[in-house]
């Protein structure tokens, strides 16, 4: 089993699983200057979307002269970590290589292993040994409408190597993979049925690309606080994860001119970034 492709999968889909008005009423741009409250230079902070066909790609100019303008780069993850894939695959199989396959009914296992080994070559005997948000990412990677994937944080992790920047993360892969871990896997499971039973979870996904090419962070903040999967532990997911980064965003920008990119729907929402910095005293401005 090739478990770099596998990682690749959950590197590009984590923020698909956790990613009118909200109460902040935030204008509509993926791309925000932070200045102010002391600072000697202006920071960025960019939404992204973990993975999106090449037709939906945003980059304009605005955006790459912010990441020019930028000295470091820093994401949810250091994507630049030579040990990051390592310890994905370390932390993507169950506990005892336990396989789930009994844990599905027999209609939905019976899909399931049909979608893994048409689209994978193995099915559950082989892959149910896998975590439930590991086939969920796999699933999600194969259901896009497109065979060439973009990825935001690999594009600036690149860009960021050819222009010198430095590399950094808010989190490290255990952290942000054990997330998944508080999830009850009864919950994981049925989103696993759904994806391989309904073209719901496809449909879902398709609004949020259309939202997400908008650059409503509101709205986008909207469809994952009420995200079936996700509405239940915003909490886990979105607040606390957004409150933790806020002193480190703030240490950082201290220090350096930053270009944060992080996943879109931690941005909007009162417990959003840009609120959670605006309550620090920090000017919060759209670049569209």
């Amino acid at each position: 089993m090739r478990f770099k492709k596998l990682g690749l999968a959950l590197a590009f889909s984590m923020a698909v699983v956790c990613t009118a008005n909200s109460q902040t009423g935030t204008a509509q741009s993926l791309l925000w200057e932070v200045s102010g409250n002391g600072l000697n230079q202006n920071s960025y902070l960019f939404g992204t979307i973990h993975m999106i066909c090449p037709s939906d790609f945003l980059m304009d100019d605005r955006i790459k002269r912010a990441f020019e303008d930028a000295d470091e780069l820093i994401m949810e993850l250091d994507m630049d970590d030579p040990e990051m894939m390592q310890k994905m695959q370390e932390r993507a199989l169950n506990p005892g290589m336990k396989n789930i396959k009994s844990a599905f009914s027999e209609a939905d296992a019976a899909a399931l292993n049909e979608f893994l080994t048409a689209n994978y070559g193995a099915g559950l005997d082989q892959l149910g040994i896998l975590k439930p948000f590991m086939l969920i990412s796999m699933i999600t990677v194969k259901q896009l409408p497109c065979e060439q994937i973009e990825s935001y944080e690999l594009f600036f992790t690149n860009l960021a190597k050819t222009q010198n920047k430095n590399i950094e993360g808010l989190e490290s892969v255990e952290y942000q993979m054990g997330l998944f871990d508080e999830i009850p896997e009864e919950i994981l499971l049925k989103e696993i049925s759904k994806m391989v039973t309904s073209d719901d979870a496809i449909e879902e996904f398709e609004q949020m690309v259309r939202t997400y090419t908008a650059e409503d962070i509101d709205q986008l903040y909207l469809l994952i606080a009420e995200n079936e999967l996700i509405g239940n532990f915003k909490e886990l997911m979105l607040d606390n994860r957004n409150k933790n980064w806020i002193p480190l965003m703030e240490k950082n920008m201290k220090e350096n001119q930053v270009f944060f990119a992080v996943g879109s729907g931690h941005l909007g929402g009162e417990n959003g970034v840009i609120n959670l910095l605006r309550n620090q005293g920090y000017q919060v401005k759209a670049i569209r």
